[in-house]
């Protein structure tokens, strides 16, 4: 069984999503559900996931658990903003806060899950370059904005 604040995280969550009324939600909701939970899956994990499932398009709070289970132990959580910070300073050559545009845009679409050029500008879209570089703290700021106003939706 899981933890209680788990359970109620969970129950939230399935609260929020489940359009039915019937205690689940639908399967194509189960990203938005884990990301809700501070879990960070990669989408491989989550097309392995959804390929394994056999049973319909809505998912019961008792079949999340060990999917919820599963994805924290591969991927564990969010980043925090300060994560972030750390991360994006290693690339401030000059100490002053600023990472040059081309560096970032280099990292997003070959580090990692690798980005695509429209995720590249829409991930950039509304944030100030100077110069050829951006402000690292204004960078996160904009990105925090746009995530609270759609976590608010």
């Amino acid at each position: 069984m899981p933890p209680p604040s788990l359970m109620e995280d969970v129950q939230d969550v399935f609260h929020f999503h489940d359009t039915v009324g019937d205690g689940k939600i639908a399967a194509n909701q189960l990203p938005a559900a884990l990301r809700a939970m501070m879990l960070n899956p990669t989408e491989a994990l989550l097309e392995e996931l959804t390929k394994k499932r056999t049973s319909g398009s809505r998912i019961s709070i008792e079949e999340f658990i060990p999917i919820y289970k599963k994805v924290e132990a591969e991927c564990g959580r969010n980043t925090t903003v300060k994560e972030f910070q750390t991360l994006l300073s290693h690339f401030d050559r000059e100490g002053n806060g600023q990472i040059q545009l081309v560096e970032l845009k280099n990292m997003l679409q070959n580090g990692g899950e690798k980005m695509s050029n429209q995720e590249v500008d829409n991930l950039l879209f509304g944030v100030e370059v100077i110069d050829g570089k951006i402000n690292i703290n204004h960078f996160l700021n904009v990105h925090l904005q746009m995530g609270l106003q759609e976590a608010e939706k």
